[in-house]
């Protein structure tokens, strides 16, 4: 589309190029290098507690408060927590505590990393991505 006056509607006329050299452009690269993307604030925090499964020896203690911060509907939950969580341990995940649909289920730990905010460094927060087991193994998306 072009405008009586002669300029293109089209919007990435309006871009232009850089040059990746540039002091200026080295110098705001420095500035956001650090910033990552985080998807707190999309999803209603749940408290929940944890369980070691069984055969799982380690530091988890049965009954850990944790948060989950989110859920994606098909069995990947993020979890806050105030210990590290170890990579592909199995835990149970009891959610609605008190509540009538109280439930409890089998999940394995994919990652667990030490938060990257100010405060949740200050705090000693964890941040879990946790995926659903189901009785014939990891839940899978395909």
């Amino acid at each position: 589309m072009v405008f009586p006056s002669g300029k293109s509607w089209d919007p990435t006329s309006q871009q232009f190029d850089y040059d990746p050299n540039d002091p200026r452009v080295q110098e705001l690269f420095a500035q956001i290098e650090d910033l990552r993307l985080e998807n707190r604030g999309q999803f209603k925090p749940e408290r929940v507690q944890l369980r070691g499964a069984g055969h799982v020896a380690g530091p988890l203690k049965d009954g850990q408060g944790a948060l989950i911060v989110n859920d994606d509907g098909q069995g990947a939950i993020t979890l806050l927590a105030s210990m590290p969580l170890e990579e592909h341990q199995s835990c149970f995940v009891r959610r609605h505590l008190g509540m009538p649909g109280e439930s409890e289920r089998l999940y394995d730990v994919l990652r667990c990393r030490l938060g990257t905010r100010p405060q949740d460094a200050e705090n000693r927060i964890w941040i879990a991505d946790l995926k659903a087991i189901s009785r014939h193994g990891p839940s899978m998306k395909l």
